[in-house]
């Protein structure tokens, strides 16, 4: 019992020091799972960002929340920018928008890189992670946690620019 606890606390340790250099192995319902969701994950990507977003799909969505109980878009970018890239990000969407260098065109996307919406208001009220191939993971008020592609007419309507942080 203490071996499995201690090997459990160490696996742990080891996985939340990684940074955005390092990858890890794509367990095969993981990958199972993006591929049928449109996204293939090959030796190029990011394996850490996919492991990472994977945990929080299903979330239930709600307001201003940030844990596996509920959790809002921005919550959703905060947690997994903190986890996956070692960066604390503050406030909602247009504030975490204020921060970012803008990139207008779609096609310049990378993953990790942020997607923001104007959707109920004439100013940014949604963001969400970018993935690769036009798909993004994203908090929706009516589904939770989602996988969502920009080709998409809602997303296609209320995008409003892409973004990433200075290196």
């Amino acid at each position: 019992m203490i071996k499995k606890f201690l090997f459990i606390v160490f696996s742990l340790l080891y996985f939340n020091t990684l940074t955005k250099a390092q990858s890890v192995y794509i367990e095969p319902l993981i990958d199972d799972f993006f591929c049928r969701n449109g996204i293939s994950i090959d030796s190029c990507s990011y394996d850490y960002l996919y492991t990472e977003a994977f945990q929080w799909i299903d979330t239930p969505y709600r307001y201003a929340g940030n844990s596996t109980a509920g959790i809002d878009c921005s919550g959703l970018t905060k947690k997994l920018y903190e986890k996956v890239y070692n960066l604390k990000l503050e406030g909602g969407s247009k504030t975490i928008y204020d921060q970012i260098i803008p990139i207008k065109n779609k096609a310049d996307l990378k993953e990790g890189d942020l997607v923001f919406f104007k959707i109920s208001r004439n100013q940014i009220s949604h963001v969400g992670v970018y993935l690769k191939d036009g798909n993004f993971i994203h908090a929706s008020v009516k589904s939770g946690v989602i996988i969502s592609n920009l080709s998409e007419p809602y997303y296609q309507k209320y995008y409003y620019a892409g973004g990433r942080f200075p290196e």
